[in-house]
């Protein structure tokens, strides 16, 4: 069955935004896994406007679910890693000065890079993924890493202007998948998913994770976190049966 994660950066952006800590990233992971969230998600930048490192170590201790820590690769942000060893980590592009945008990693710069950084995580019980465009030749590129995931990005996919787009960009997203499971690799997939996008990534094979953060959120504020994750639950148990 596939998972539901749940993506607490937006918080931390409006607690920036507003300058109010009653924003709180963690007490929203906690409602969320007391929801019936699957795991939860943060991105770390080393900025003080996103999540912060006292956001990481608190989840840490609180959480009862799992946790994957998006980090850019960097050693500084490997080390905190280490520091506080969630049960993942994804490597992404993100910058400090604007936390709020994340890409995926751009293979003919980070390649080489992200090699000598595995052999610590992973002998520290910490899976390694990287956040990859649905692309088979990146996709080729990142596998002969001794890497555990890759999180693909469904960003085209979910920002399609038309339905043309829109399934163009899901079958990437099948493919990739559908690729990554054959070199043995876990697949998950995040990048501005929805709750109208769920029914069709639910339905793709090799998937464990989806991602969802900022429309989840939205719909909390109407409805309250419990019910906003049993709808995203309802929709993935339901298109998984189809």
């Amino acid at each position: 069955m596939k998972r539901l994660s749940l993506l607490l950066d937006d918080v931390a952006h409006i607690r920036t935004t507003l300058n109010n800590p009653a924003f709180d990233p963690v007490q929203l992971g906690i409602l969320g896994e007391t929801a019936g969230a699957n795991g939860l998600v943060c991105t770390w930048s080393g900025s003080d406007k996103g999540i912060s490192e006292r956001d990481l170590r608190i989840l840490k201790e609180v959480r009862k679910s799992f946790v994957n820590f998006r980090i850019p690769v960097q050693e500084e942000a490997v080390h905190l890693a280490l520091s506080i060893t969630p049960d993942m980590v994804t490597f992404v592009d993100v910058k400090a000065t604007d936390p709020r945008i994340v890409l995926p990693v751009e293979p003919a710069l980070h390649l080489e890079s992200i090699e000598p950084m595995l052999s610590d995580l992973q002998a520290n019980n910490i899976s390694v993924s990287a956040l990859i465009p649905p692309e088979i030749g990146v996709l080729k590129s990142v596998s002969k890493l001794s890497i555990d995931y890759v999180e693909i990005d469904a960003s085209d996919f979910t920002g399609a202007q038309d339905i043309n787009l829109e399934l163009v960009s899901l079958d990437k997203i099948k493919s990739a998948a559908v690729a990554a499971a054959k070199l043995g690799l876990g697949v998950n997939c995040s990048g501005g998913i929805g709750y109208n996008h769920i029914p069709a990534i639910a339905r793709i094979p090799n998937l464990e994770d989806i991602t969802i953060g900022g429309q989840l959120i939205q719909r909390a504020l109407w409805v309250g976190v419990e019910r906003a994750v049993l709808e995203a639950l309802q929709l993935i148990r339901h298109r998984e049966i189809d």
